[in-house]
């Protein structure tokens, strides 16, 4: 599962399930600073999954990706993300991302909204929605 703080005053929010990365692709851990939350995420696909012909798929609510992703690792390319499945949450099933359903995020993001630490949403070039954190945030792997 994955906590959530607020350093600022100690506030614990929701807490999520998530899926990590299988133990061929394990998510990297460490403390990791987070810049930005992306809805409508788009998705290109890593090595695993361009040996199985998948394609780049533009922003919207159905990549793999799901509705949210916010991106801590390896230049953005290992992020928390939406879109997991509830059968895999508790299992290391990931190319390294820590996966979790739209819904916890959705919640997530609602409870960042309501702590003030979201900027208003920006549109990107590509589609994609952008909302940078307010104040400095980070994700802690162990």
């Amino acid at each position: 599962e994955m906590r959530v703080l607020d350093k600022r005053d100690g506030e614990l929010g929701p807490t999520i399930r998530v899926a990590l990365g299988s133990p061929g692709q394990s998510t990297p851990t460490g403390a990791f600073p987070l810049e930005r939350i992306i809805l409508s995420p788009s998705w290109r696909p890593g090595v695993m999954a361009n040996l199985t012909g998948a394609e780049a798929e533009s922003a919207s609510l159905n990549t793999p990706m799901g509705a949210v992703k916010i991106p801590f690792a390896s230049n953005g390319a290992i992020a928390v993300h939406g879109g997991g499945d509830a059968r895999v949450l508790g299992k290391r099933i990931s190319g390294g991302c820590v996966r979790a359903t739209d819904a916890d995020m959705l919640r997530l993001i609602a409870w960042l909204d309501g702590r003030d630490a979201l900027s208003a949403a920006t549109e990107a070039q590509n589609g994609e929605i952008h909302r940078e954190f307010r104040r400095s945030i980070q994700i802690v792997v162990r």
